[in-house]
């Protein structure tokens, strides 16, 4: 054992002998103070991983920018005044609408009433109509139509009317139903018939009267006052009694008046009407009417 032991250490100091000194030869040793560094090797034209590498990390270089042209200042044009719209009228389209008064408004109107008046006949032409006292010269009696009850006598009776208002205008047709009122024994009177005095008594006098009416109304709110222009055919028949002999006679006429009055709603539908009337021309003297109707808008 004592004897490898010097063998040994000779062999391993001369392989550190040898091994050192390549060491020393194969490191790099620095440049001598104020010598040029050695150039690196060609790559053949590739690129240096890590130059590319840098070049991809660093910023690129700012574009300069030109310099912005100056343009001449411009003065702002002057704003003009604000000019308040002047108020626009209203019209009468552009108005609420006005709630109407049961009075007011177009609508049509159907009324009946009550009439009171007064009639004269001395005016119309009656004609011998039939009877049998046409054989005794009944045809040629005059004398007793210008007598009681044909002169001023009292008529009642009733009234209807149809009307259309249009534009404060009044349209109207109407029928009246007068009857004369009187006695028999006040119309009895002694008369020259065909030569000979005979006895006349008036049995019955009836008429009726169509009636066309145009005029104008003023309502406010439920209360209308209007007048009519009213031309009316008056149809008169009467019988007579002549010593016991008939004889029928019958006229027709046609008259004007005049008529004013009021008229009161108390509901939209319903209403209640007051005229009076004065004749200009034919048998009317003068009626008075009180009547109610209905009204449709």
């Amino acid at each position: 054992m004592r004897s490898r032991s010097p063998l040994f250490s000779s062999f391993a100091a001369l392989c550190l002998g040898l091994v050192v000194p390549s060491y020393a030869l194969a490191a790099p040793q620095a440049p001598p103070p104020g010598a040029a560094p050695d150039p690196l090797p060609q790559s053949g034209g590739k690129p240096d991983p890590q130059e590319v590498a840098g070049d991809e990390t660093s910023p690129p270089a700012p574009t300069p920018t030109p310099p912005a042209a100056t343009q001449p200042q411009q003065t702002p044009a002057p704003k003009p005044p604000l000019q308040t719209p002047a108020p626009e009228e209203e019209t009468e389209e552009d108005a609420p609408p006005k709630k109407e008064g049961f009075a007011e408004g177009d609508h049509f109107e159907f009324s009946m009433g009550f009439l009171a008046g007064q009639r004269s006949y001395t005016d119309t032409s009656f004609e011998f109509d039939d009877g049998t006292a046409k054989g005794i010269g009944g045809g040629g009696l005059v004398e007793p139509f210008v007598k009681p009850p044909f002169d001023k006598v009292t008529v009642l009776g009733l009234r209807y009317d149809l009307r259309l208002v249009m534009s404060y205008i009044r349209m109207t047709v109407g029928f009246d139903l007068p009857f004369p009122t009187y006695k028999a024994s006040n119309s009895v009177g002694v008369y020259n018939v065909g030569g000979a005095p005979r006895q006349v008594t008036v049995q019955s006098l009836s008429a009726k009267e169509l009636r066309f009416g145009i005029g104008g109304e003023y309502p406010y709110k439920s209360i209308a006052v209007y007048a009519d222009l009213v031309g009316g055919v008056h149809w008169v028949d009467t019988e007579l009694s002549i010593d016991g002999y008939t004889a029928e006679y019958g006229a027709a006429s046609f008259a004007f008046s005049g008529r004013a009055g009021v008229r009161a709603h108390v509901r939209k539908w319903f209403f209640a009407t007051a005229s009076g009337e004065v004749g200009f021309v034919g048998d009317i003297r003068w009626n008075a009417e009180l009547s109610v109707g209905f009204s449709v808008k």
